[in-house]
């Protein structure tokens, strides 16, 4: 009898110490899922891919809006984001093919301030409470946008033709058009960037 109580005791020992082990790996294996799961999080907040991606769809979601200044104001965001990144890349691919490309790089920066400015002026006219103001605003940012459009195609056309064998004075030409070009922009973005302007 005596001898029972000990074999149960040892396997109760037995059976505590394996599930404390048991306990212990699932705790480490728990603890090392969850800093990965965290690490991942935090290195797609850091890279932006989720936060474009979601502003992309309330865009998008909102360029079908029943308000029309709301839709216009949104697909005029979609647009300028568009035009931005097709710069962008344009650059990108023109700086690496290690060509002459002269005083594009600057103009294109130029054209980012340009578009940060239409951008914000954009997001201020979005958040507009009066239906018939807000309709209004689209229209007169609508045009800039439109110019910026055409700008950035200029340079990517300009940066496409750098990337060919063309001279030096043609790029200097498309260089100094431009930026006399986003000059009147930026122009046009100081004197009538804020709402209190517009009105």
């Amino acid at each position: 009898m005596p001898q029972q109580f000990s074999d149960s005791g040892d396997f109760g020992e037995t059976l505590m110490q394996l599930l404390l082990i048991g306990g212990a790996t699932l705790l480490v294996i728990g603890l090392g899922m969850a800093l990965a799961t965290w690490v991942i999080v935090r290195r797609l907040r850091r890279s932006g891919v989720v936060q474009r991606s979601f502003s992309t769809g309330v865009l998008t979601a909102r360029s079908y809006a029943v308000d029309d200044g709301v839709r216009r104001i949104a697909r005029l965001r979609l647009d300028l984001r568009r035009s931005g990144q097709a710069t962008r890349r344009a650059l990108d691919a023109a700086s690496g093919s290690g060509g002459p490309i002269g005083e594009l790089p600057a103009v294109a920066q130029d054209l980012l301030r340009a578009e940060r400015a239409l951008e914000d002026q954009l997001r201020l006219a979005e958040r507009e409470p009066d239906k018939q103001l807000r309709r209004d605003l689209a229209g007169r940012i609508g045009e800039q946008v439109q110019s910026y459009n055409t700008l950035s195609a200029d340079l990517r056309r300009s940066l496409m033709h750098a990337g060919q064998s063309t001279g030096g004075a043609e790029i200097q030409r498309a260089s100094t058009r431009l930026t006399r070009e986003i000059g009147v922009l930026q122009a046009w973005s100081k004197s009538y960037g804020t709402h209190d302007q517009i009105q």
